[in-house]
């Protein structure tokens, strides 16, 4: 009785210590590793070894797989279910196509009729938070529809007329540009005259030798060796390619340093004369907003 006693103690501690593990396996399948057999016995009492075998980290480490294993199994057969419920469903003819949040219809292959008609045109056509993002992005018309529903709010008055007061401020923010575009035009002159003179100077005979008489006074070759044009090219060369590297290699400088330039911050020349502009624009109507007038001005070119 004792013995009895004592082993039906420790049979109860271990199952407390094991109860959360026991708790999803099946019974057939815990007799099997947990009740030994008479031959295992070997006249030892069945519960204490039924015990000692319950405890041991093999089966506990056995029953941790077997619980996952049940809930893979579980998982996998409430999956079927909600498979075969839905195919079910399709095929008895009461399912309605749903539209996404784009109001594209699943399996078209595109948007529906209502999001084609619904598309915005313009920059007048958009909500608040996308003209913004446009604006953001630097888009001129965004700028723009921004500044004209900036001047509604502020004047309070209907579109029409804030197109018009819109007009007003940017034939003022070009006004006074032609000026400051006097040293891109030269430049653009020079390059342009610069290039297509240099053809003629290289290779044309007549030209490069009214231009060694005036300018060189280089010995001239025989005129076995001035009968093509790249005979005449060799010889224009010697002289030609001194100011030609060099006006190069000034260019190549002067790119590098304005690269370095906005590199520190220091604005060039074009994004200078941009924001004297916006400051402009900026005391003439100070009415308004300064970021708006100035974000528009700085994106708007010259022209």
């Amino acid at each position: 009785k004792m013995m009895s006693s004592r082993c039906a103690v420790t049979f109860l501690s271990a199952t407390r210590r094991s109860k959360q593990a026991l708790g999803v396996i099946p019974a057939e399948t815990l007799s099997t590793f947990l009740v030994p057999t008479d031959n295992q016995c070997h006249g030892q009492s069945r519960h204490s070894i039924h015990t000692r075998t319950a405890a041991s980290p093999a089966v506990r480490r056995l029953i941790s797989r077997m619980k996952k294993e049940a809930s893979l199994k579980s998982m996998s057969s409430t999956v079927a279910a909600s498979a075969a419920q839905s195919k079910d469903t399709k095929t008895s003819g009461h399912v309605h196509p749903i539209k996404d949040q784009r109001g594209a219809e699943p399996g078209s292959g595109g948007p529906s009729m209502e999001m084609a008609k619904s598309m915005p045109l313009s920059c007048s056509e958009m909500d608040n938070t996308s003209l913004l993002t446009l604006a953001a992005l630097d888009v001129v018309d965004a700028r723009a529809e921004v500044l004209r529903r900036h001047i509604m709010s502020v004047d309070n008055i209907p579109y029409e007329e804030a197109c018009a007061k819109f007009d007003e401020i940017r034939e003022f923010n070009k006004s006074g540009m032609l000026k400051h575009t006097v040293p891109y035009k030269i430049g653009i002159t020079s390059a342009v005259v610069g290039g297509f003179v240099s053809i003629p100077m290289c290779f044309d005979l007549n030209t490069v030798m009214w231009f060694n008489e005036a300018y060189v006074t280089a010995d001239v070759p025989e005129p076995k060796d001035l009968e093509t044009w790249l005979e005449v090219g060799s010889w224009a060369w010697n002289w030609m390619e001194p100011p030609l590297g060099q006006m190069s290699f000034f260019l190549l400088c002067m790119q590098f340093a304005r690269a370095q330039l906005e590199n520190l911050g220091i604005r060039p020349y074009t994004a200078k004369i941009k924001s004297m502009r916006a400051a402009r624009l900026v005391k003439k109507y100070p009415d308004y907003d300064p970021n708006i007038l100035e974000d528009y001005s700085l994106c708007v070119s010259y022209y």
